[in-house]
């Protein structure tokens, strides 16, 4: 499928925002939608190109992909997982940044941090808005909606740019701060269900007024929050709804690694312990189940209204976990559980069903995708993409990932990391630029990451030209842009 060019005939849009009755299914609707809040960008003038699917981009917060040995997260939403059994689950799926902020500033603009200026949490007030993906959709015809997280360092009195209405918040679980459209209100209840709620209002929205639409939801889950354990003990963990709160979920925390003197120093200090990773594993395990409902009850939203099939869904997160590996709870970190993240895409016709083990996707990968989707073709002035569509064939062999120094993470250093579905190379920099560290690691053999080659005794150090080009193609993606990304 190749992109084709918006069409620019005007004609004006007919927002009718009246809900219909939905009695007969199971979710919640809420209220007719109040106008924009003063500042929110007018609804576009032109329409989506005929044919032009529906977006609904479902999008979780800490959530690793299945690894080698361990369990599937998803396998913990069955919902979700029948409703994209016709769709496609890339398995080889890594995030620009493993670092919330600038991972989503990532996959909304569609390049790397060190092409978009978001390199850390504080830096949201950066985000290139003009460049982003809702504002592209939004020239092109689409009516836009997001129901959920932004960017958690975005100013709270700033409406997110080109979101016809917006739900916004900041975090938490049960009874959170939101501003609708810029307005202040309380989300009344446990978060994942006043999102899902949101967003199948503003689908009916736009159904029953005839527009195409993009729904962006990112809810809490499965991220921490600061909780009081029954034994009186302040800890992190993710908060499931009541109903959910003592699902089984069996063993899940990673294997430990007792011996980590082939690490850097940052991942050395951490000691977190198997216990204290079970308690993170079971609470995100049992967040995602309220996720998987809500997931449902949109999907069924789109059949009902029968605009399923015309629907690219999309089904990721913004960064993995660590579940007790490396002795660590968090993300932040080059190894495969931080930066794997799920990603499931359905769109009938278009994405062929079944399971994807070979191709080397990229997070980033999503923007291009959807705006392939939609017909839109970039501005000859806008900034090149990172990344590649899946709704083409690939030539991507390398991923990578980057993460910059941020005292708002604690104290694990910059490094650089590139990845095939066979090795990976890492350096570690100093704040000064210096390479203080390297790290290599055969991922047939070693998946988890337990031995670093290039630190002795190990017998089976790479041959020096692989390593050398290991070393090559690290220096080249670190400063890519655009199509020099794809390597």
């Amino acid at each position: 499928m190749h992109a084709r060019p918006v069409g620019l005939t005007s004609r004006a849009l007919v927002i009718a925002l009246v809900v219909s009755a939905l009695s007969m299914l199971s979710w919640t609707v809420e209220p007719p939608l109040a106008p924009a809040a003063k500042g929110q960008p007018a609804p576009s003038a032109v329409a989506a190109p005929p044919g032009a699917p529906h977006v609904f981009f479902y999008n979780l917060d800490d959530l690793r992909d299945a690894l080698p040995g361990q369990v599937d997260p998803l396998s913990f939403m069955p919902k979700a997982k029948a409703w994209m059994a016709d769709g496609r689950r890339y398995t080889q799926t890594t995030v620009g940044v493993p670092s919330c902020c600038p991972s989503r500033a990532a996959l909304m603009t569609g390049r790397y941090p060190h092409n978009n200026g978001v390199l850390r949490q504080s830096q949201g007030p950066l985000f290139d808005g003009a460049h982003s993906l809702a504002c592209y959709l939004q020239a092109g015809g689409y009516t836009t909606y997001i129901a959920g997280k932004f960017l958690t360092t975005w100013p709270r009195t700033t409406v997110p740019p080109c979101y016809t209405h917006s739900t916004v918040m900041w975090g938490g679980y049960t009874d959170v701060a939101v501003r609708v459209d810029g307005v202040s209100q309380t989300a009344s209840g446990y978060s994942t269900t006043y999102l899902g709620n949101r967003g199948r209002s503003y689908i009916t929205a736009a159904l029953d007024a005839g527009q195409t639409f993009y729904l962006y939801e990112p809810p809490q889950a499965p991220h921490w929050v600061q909780v009081t354990r029954p034994d009186g003990v302040q800890d992190r963990l993710a908060v499931p709804e009541p109903t959910y709160a003592s699902a089984p979920v069996g063993s899940c925390a990673g294997p430990p690694e007792a011996d980590r003197s082939d690490k850097p120093a940052y991942v050395r200090r951490t000691n977190e312990t198997t216990a204290d990773a079970q308690l993170m594993c079971e609470s995100q395990l049992r967040a995602i189940m309220s996720a998987d409902d809500q997931f449902d009850a949109t999907m069924r939203l789109l059949q009902s209204r029968g605009v399923l099939d015309n629907t690219l869904v999309i089904l990721s997160s913004d960064n993995g976990y660590n579940w007790g590996e490396h002795g660590r709870t968090e993300k932040f970190v080059p190894y495969e559980p931080s930066i794997r993240v799920p990603l499931l895409v359905r769109w009938p016709g278009h994405i062929p069903a079944g399971v994807d083990t070979s191709r080397v996707v990229s997070y980033l990968d999503i923007m291009p995708t959807i705006l392939q989707a939609a017909g839109f073709v970039l501005p000859a002035s806008a900034p090149r993409l990172d990344g590649e569509s899946l709704l083409a064939a690939s030539s991507r062999t390398t991923g990578y990932s980057e993460y910059h120094l941020d005292t708002d993470n604690g104290n694990v250093n910059t490094w650089k990391a590139a990845r095939t579905r066979s090795w990976k190379y890492i350096e570690t920099h100093n704040e000064s630029g210096g390479v203080v560290f390297r790290e290599y690691y055969n991922l047939t053999s070693d998946p988890h990451e337990a031995n670093n080659l290039l630190v002795d005794p190990y017998p089976n150090t790479p041959p020096a030209t692989q390593l050398s080009r290991a070393q090559t193609l690290l220096g080249q993606l670190s400063s890519c842009s655009g199509s020099g990304c794809i390597r």
